[in-house]
């Protein structure tokens, strides 16, 4: 266990947050750490002897790591910005291939801890690889910053890509929970060393540059977490675009990218237990596919797209704080926050959500508490995005007909559900009800992410005298990046 200096430890946060607002120095999160979790809540696969699921909720401080690993190079403040390059390959099908060959080559099933924790990291990092893709529109059309640059940026991809990095990360902490955000990351620094080793066919990134600049991006992880989300209405005002379709943009939201993560594990698993050699593998890992037919598409080079770097003389030693352990485990460094650091951080947050409590204004005769409620099991289900009402059973009673296109079960991800419930001469049913087991009608979707359920209409559309129901499934497709959409 090394204690690196004596920093006092909120100082030194609000010194990152400040320092990545101005510089954007790198995004921390670019919804890499909440699509990553997302995608994991769903995804089911069995490779052999493997459970890949529960390997990686076993080793989520490996997963997380990973998931936040491919830019740890990209910092000015990381060796004076040297190895930018090496992210830059971290995030491309050629590194994971390299990857997978070396775990079947060095470390045969069963596997050790060393080799979960190894296999969870890279989990992590292919994660990151195809959340970039649709994020930043990387060979593909309309991904989320290039669609913001077309709405809010006068078309602008530079400027959407300014804000809608560090932007994600304020929106991120604003809008979602973190409450499975990992105190301590583990790096396989002697695993990933070799894998570079491969990669290149010579030394060209050593092992304390490894540990040193992802020590880094672990501090900054915790620095953003320290009031970032106070900066919402500041970004909120330079990109409406990014709050209202943060979530649910069809190519490169929250959503869409934890549906492309689990995809790619399912490619994953599969490699790390059959090789790689029935598998396309282009440059861009979105169109990676195994056993299927290849698809005929023309696959440019990859397109370089570069972080924001800065270029000051800012010295890496003051990244360095007595809040954070770097202990060296048998393969790898374990990075970790103190108890009392972390007391510092949630006292300060504390301290501040307080201080923002006093200027929320009090509106006495508003309801606060619902009377009843409905509601689903299935976590980002988004229940109630699509809602419509009508006499669907010809009682003289109004019905209720509400969309979940976010439903999910384990192994079928964002299929979407509806659930109609009959309405009574009182009204709706007044208790709290569980949409699942008590609705009177349940409808499903049938594809991975095709969101069934994002829009609803009730009319008599075959004119035979009754009400028919019409179910928008726009995202159906997705599989082949064509998302043609279903009704």
């Amino acid at each position: 266990m090394i204690n690196i200096s004596k920093i006092n430890t909120v100082f030194l946060f609000e010194l990152i947050i400040v320092f990545n607002a101005i510089t954007n120095v790198t995004d921390i999160y670019k919804c890499v750490i909440p699509t990553a979790h997302r995608a994991l809540e769903f995804f089911n696969q069995i490779e052999g002897n493997v459970n890949y699921r529960e390997l990686l909720q076993k080793h989520p401080e490996a997963y997380q790591a990973g998931s936040v690993y491919p830019d740890a190079f990209y910092q000015g403040i990381c060796e004076q910005g040297k190895c930018h390059e090496v992210s830059e390959d971290s995030h491309w099908t050629p590194f994971l291939k390299t990857s997978i060959n070396y775990i079947r080559e060095v470390y045969p099933q069963p596997w050790d801890k060393s080799a979960q924790r190894l296999v969870a990291f890279l989990f992590g990092i292919a994660s990151h690889m195809v959340s970039d893709v649709s994020w930043h529109s990387l060979n593909i059309d309309q991904g989320f910053l290039k669609a913001m640059g077309e709405v809010d940026f006068y078309g602008s991809y530079a400027e959407a890509h300014q804000t809608g990095d560090f932007g994600g990360d304020v929106l991120s902490r604003y809008e979602l929970n973190f409450d499975y955000l990992e105190a301590k990351w583990y790096i396989p620094v002697k695993d990933l060393f070799n894998i570079y080793n491969l990669y290149y066919g010579k030394t060209i990134i050593e092992e304390n540059t490894i540990t040193h600049c992802t020590y880094i991006l672990f501090l900054e992880m915790y620095g953003e977490s320290l009031g970032i989300d106070k900066l919402h209405s500041t970004y909120a005002s330079k990109s409406p675009f990014l709050v209202e379709r943060f979530q649910e943009y069809f190519l490169g939201g929250v959503d869409d990218m934890a549906y492309w993560s689990t995809n790619i594990f399912h490619l994953i698993s599969f490699m790390l237990d059959n090789g790689t050699s029935d598998c396309y593998l282009p440059e861009n890992p979105i169109f990676i596919q195994c056993n299927t037919e290849r698809r005929e598409k023309n696959i440019k080079l990859r397109k370089h797209w570069q972080k924001n770097e800065f270029d000051g003389d800012f010295t890496p030693s003051v990244m360095r704080a007595d809040g954070a352990d770097n202990i060296t485990v048998d393969s790898g460094v374990v990075f970790q926050m103190n108890s009392w650091a972390k007391g510092s951080v949630l006292f300060v947050s504390n301290v501040m959500d307080a201080m923002n409590m006093n200027f929320t204004v009090q509106y006495p005769n508003h309801i606060t508490s619902p009377s009843t409620s409905y509601f689903v099991s299935s976590p980002y289900a988004r229940l109630g995005w699509a809602m419509v009402t009508a006499d669907l059973n010809g009682d003289g009673h109004g019905d209720l007909v509400v969309g979940a296109p976010g439903y999910s079960t384990l192994g079928h991800v964002q299929i979407g559900r509806v659930f109609i419930v009959y309405g009574l001469a009182s009204g709706l049913p007044p208790a709290k009800m569980d949409l699942d087991k008590d609705a009177d009608v349940v409808l499903e979707g049938y594809e991975n992410s095709g969101r069934f359920g994002s829009s609803l209409a009730v009319l008599d559309f075959n004119l035979d005298g009754h009400l028919d129901v019409a179910v928008g499934a726009p995202s159906v497709g997705s599989q082949y990046l064509r998302y043609t959409g279903s009704v």
